[in-house]
């Protein structure tokens, strides 16, 4: 079973994080046909809600999460500005999750400083290998997992 994060995935997050009363946190959505698109996070303060991040969602067409990007709120301009994102790719055997940062002085996305590559083998097993870019702007790797489940058909995300 291939674990991936799909928009029932993202919804679901979405509606158990506003289920928690004791959080100094609140999150509103914005659902289109079913699918969270934007997730604004909210934190009490002294005078009310006060905006704190917004989560930026994409898809492919099969519902798989291609894209999420992480803004922040800036007090001083009163807009979200971006931080960070996540690009997921899929191939046959798994995906791979790369993560850039938000460039204020040129207006783009840096390259990617690490990512990690998630691979499905022989059945209950996963592999991950994370990578990070070095000085030469290869990547190299600084991590290697090898990960058995034996719960696989007990996952809440999908094929």
């Amino acid at each position: 079973m291939q674990t991936i994060i799909t928009i029932l995935t993202v919804l679901s997050m979405y509606t158990t994080s506003i289920q928690n009363v004791n959080s100094e946190y609140f999150y509103n959505a914005d659902i289109e046909n079913g699918i969270v698109t934007n997730l604004y996070v909210y934190q009490q303060g002294d005078n009310g809600l006060a905006p704190k991040a917004m989560n930026h969602y994409e898809y492919d067409e099969q519902g798989r999460l291609t894209e999420k990007v992480v803004s922040r709120w800036d007090i001083w301009t009163k807009e979200y500005q971006p931080a960070y994102r996540l690009q997921m790719i899929y191939v046959n055997d798994g995906y791979e999750l790369a993560y850039s940062t938000w460039n204020t002085k040129e207006k783009t996305w840096n390259l990617s400083s690490e990512k990690t590559i998630y691979q499905f083998e022989d059945g209950q097993l996963l592999s991950t290998n994370s990578l990070q870019r070095n000085n030469q702007g290869e990547y190299q790797s600084v991590e290697h997992t090898i990960i058995m489940n034996p719960y696989e058909d007990q996952l809440l995300a999908g094929k």
